[in-house]
């Protein structure tokens, strides 16, 4: 056998094994939808790829704090204002009603709220705020660059109207986002699901994810 020969032998087995093993995690990235498919989920982890940055907030201590320290476990995230007078509310009761069911199967999931209202919301304000809806929940807020960043990231619509008045409405988006450590979005939640259906998806993505 010439030089040659065994030369192109040796490529094309190369060429063979990258094929198989692109062919694998084509499969692997499959099933691993597939899995999270029985979740009964809004979406799949991979619709939320760009759902994706660093950024920075302020904490109710007033301290900056930034992505990697917010997602240092599994989290429920809703954006909202403290003077919502009643869908944030409702939502976020909601949202802590799933975390206490999942803390009963000793599944921990950090319940957190991110104020679009600046102005009106302090560190104080979300402090009191949060612990009255769960003793878990942490608020945060930001200047304007800062909510800008995390509302771009996360995709969320907010409008504060131009008015004298403090008594003004906040439109915004109402999605309760699932988020893994690292900042990996799973799934998305809307109005229309309840405490039990919340919790019955991240149970069913935590096991597939912390078992894998």
């Amino acid at each position: 056998m010439t030089f040659r020969n065994t030369k192109f032998i040796i490529l094309g087995f190369s060429f063979f094994f990258s094929l198989l093993l692109m062919v694998f995690l084509f499969l692997r990235q499959g099933l691993d939808d597939y899995d999270l498919s029985i979740c009964n989920l809004n979406s799949t982890a991979s619709t939320f790829a760009d759902f994706r940055g660093d950024f920075s907030l302020i904490d109710e201590d007033g301290l900056e704090v930034t992505n990697a320290s917010i997602f240092d476990k599994p989290t429920l995230l809703y954006f909202g204002y403290t003077f919502c007078p009643d869908i944030c509310p409702f939502d976020l009761m909601r949202n802590a009603q799933a975390v206490d069911l999942l803390q009963l199967e000793n599944y921990e999931v950090k319940p957190i709220f991110v104020s679009i209202d600046p102005k009106r919301d302090t560190p104080s304000v979300l402090r009191d705020f949060t612990a009255f809806h769960h003793p878990n929940m942490i608020g945060f807020t930001g200047n304007k660059d800062q909510l800008n960043n995390v509302k771009k990231i996360y995709k969320i619509y907010s409008e504060i109207p131009k008015t004298r008045s403090e008594d003004y409405i906040v439109n915004h988006s109402t999605f309760s986002y699932f988020i893994l450590p690292k900042g990996e979005v799973q799934t998305y939640f809307t109005r229309k699901e309840t405490p039990k259906d919340l919790a019955t998806a991240m149970k069913c993505i935590l096991e597939k994810k912390l078992t894998n």
